[in-house]
């Protein structure tokens, strides 16, 4: 008899972009993992119901919380892992787009003594016509911290804090029991954002984090280069596929406006 794969709650908040809720409740939908619900907590105006039609009740959990409710991300967090029913609860950020094998290449770095893992590096794209066809490979100090994958412990809850969540949550847990997936993986999850002058700011800064990748910079300054033959812009050929699929998603719902 073939052994069943164990159940993954994937947590997504939500209340802000329903758009962007759209993709990522689309992400779900496409996965490979079979074993999954999904559980949604939405602090919004806006019911997000006619979205999760397509999703049968077995496997379906909407709790709503309008902002008049006052809850911050921790405590809307815990609600929601309050609901999980999995062994292992994979957090699911509206704002990304979400590569249909991420659950199950997470899901191999948990071995039997595995208790977390996320993602050290994602692609990072901005909706800008420079930018638009031109992700780069984003590697915060910590990696992303929201793409954690853990198992389901009832006395691993956020502190009720607003500054840095996911850093806090990721504070009470044993880290030499913790995994995280190599640059080669990035295109696991695209981070998407918009044109606006602090989110470019902020995109061009990402290009500036180390000494090494400054030094890159004034070396393609001084040959005259555009700033798009940074390594980091280089992709391999499965992060390229991805990301055309990202761009086709995200144009079908209204996303990418730099794209005539």
């Amino acid at each position: 008899m073939e052994k069943r794969s164990p159940l993954v709650s994937c947590l997504m908040v939500t209340g802000q972009h329903p758009e962007k809720a759209a993709r990522a409740i689309l992400c779900y939908q496409h996965q490979t993992w079979k074993e999954k619900e999904l559980i949604i907590v939405d602090s919004g105006y806006q019911d997000l119901s006619p979205l999760l039609e397509d999703i049968s009740s077995g496997e379906l959990n909407y709790i709503r919380h309008t902002p008049d409710d006052k809850k911050n991300m921790c405590q809307l967090k815990n609600i929601g892992m309050d609901h999980a029913s999995g062994g292992y609860i994979i957090h699911w950020d509206e704002s990304d787009w979400h590569h249909p094998d991420r659950i199950a290449r997470q899901m191999l770095m948990m071995g039997d003594e595995t208790e977390l893992c996320w993602l050290g590096s994602t692609l990072l794209h901005m909706d800008h016509p420079e930018f638009v066809h031109h992700p780069y490979v984003s590697t915060p100090k910590s990696g992303y911290v929201g793409s954690l994958l853990h198992r389901n412990r009832e006395n691993k809850r956020y502190p009720h804090r607003h500054r840095q969540p996911d850093r806090a949550f990721l504070t009470q847990w044993d880290l030499e029991k913790a995994r995280q997936l190599d640059p080669e993986n990035a295109w696991l999850i695209i981070r998407s954002m918009s044109g606006t002058m602090r989110e470019r700011r902020h995109f061009l800064a990402g290009l500036r984090g180390s000494t090494r990748n400054i030094a890159r910079l004034a070396w393609l300054k001084l040959r005259g280069r555009n700033r798009l033959s940074h390594p980091l812009f280089h992709l391999s050929a499965e992060a390229r596929d991805g990301f055309q699929r990202y761009l086709r998603e995200s144009q079908s719902l209204g996303l990418i406006t730099s794209i005539s």
